[in-house]
């Protein structure tokens, strides 16, 4: 038997008649709208769309189903609309910033959601900013990304986080403060290298060349405890203990750094559960 879920594809994009506007509606991406299409004429071996200039028009075999399930699937939606227990939001952020900062708000969520899943994606900022727009997510946790380019993505600020230099209690070239002549000179480790943190250190170098190494939290921990290299890491996103636990030590730069703003973006698609996510992070983060 073919999955229905391959039929209410087809419906929507014979109602669309176009890919991109079917994919909104089913907020799943275009290739995936593409790729199921292709499978549903595979398993009728027919083809059911004809390209054209102005979009996709329905083959004869296409309109005579379209026809025959237009009115089910109607029903079946509706239905599922109306009684369907578990229901989804789909949520863009990385792995330490969504258990860092936003883990109690997503525990609260799940005790008094308990029928909704969240779905989490965990891409670089920019996709997760384009996928936002496009609908193919719900809502972005994410440090303040300069030049929002889409329309339809509002931000709201909900913080500040740190990033610091940490080195090795030990390391004998660095006195008080952090030079910026040193980071030319030394192996820099730093998460990976679409992260804003990455990208910051960089502006703040103003084009300067760095020996970058690329590595998880813990490992950049690791190494930075056993070379005479230094980490470049968002403060809030470690245990105190785990510093003090490999002798290492925040450094102050000269320059200072200044706070680094976050938030959650939002597109102009909501919901009643997301809304309600959105509520439980604003009470946590007290914002107004």
């Amino acid at each position: 038997m073919i999955n229905l879920e391959l039929y209410r594809i087809f419906i929507v994009v014979a109602n669309k008649q176009n890919i991109t506007n079917a994919s909104k509606i089913l907020n799943i991406s275009q290739p995936a709208v593409t790729k199921h299409i292709q499978n549903l004429e595979e398993l009728l071996n027919q083809k059911l769309f004809t390209r054209t200039n102005k979009g996709l028009i329905l083959t004869s075999f296409g309109e005579e189903l379209y026809q025959k399930l237009k009115e089910p699937i109607r029903e079946i939606i509706e239905i599922d609309k109306q009684y369907a227990k578990i229901k989804s939001i789909h949520v863009g952020s990385h792995n330490h910033l969504l258990n860092k900062i936003f883990g109690k708000c997503i525990n609260r969520f799940y005790l008094e959601y308990g029928n909704v899943d969240l779905n989490i994606e965990n891409y670089e900022t920019d996709r997760m900013l384009k996928m936002l727009a496009s609908y193919e997510l719900d809502i972005v946790f994410s440090k303040k990304v300069e030049g929002m380019k889409y329309k339809n993505i509002q931000y709201r600020k909900l913080g500040y986080l740190h990033d610091i230099f940490i080195i090795h209690k030990n390391m004998v070239d660095v006195k008080e403060k952090l030079q910026k002549e040193m980071l030319k000179d030394k192996i820099i480790y730093v998460p990976r290298t679409y992260a804003q943190t990455v990208k910051r250190l960089y502006k703040l170098m103003q084009g300067e060349s760095l020996n970058l190494r690329n590595s998880s939290y813990n490992t950049i921990l690791e190494l930075v405890s056993k070379t005479n290299a230094i980490g470049f890491i968002t403060k809030e996103y470690i245990d105190k203990e785990a510093l003090e636990k490999r002798n290492l030590k925040e450094i102050e730069f000269e320059n200072g750094l200044e706070p680094v703003e976050f938030g959650i973006y939002l597109n102009d698609k909501h919901f009643k559960e997301l809304n309600g996510l959105v509520k439980i992070i604003e009470e946590q983060f007290d914002y107004k």
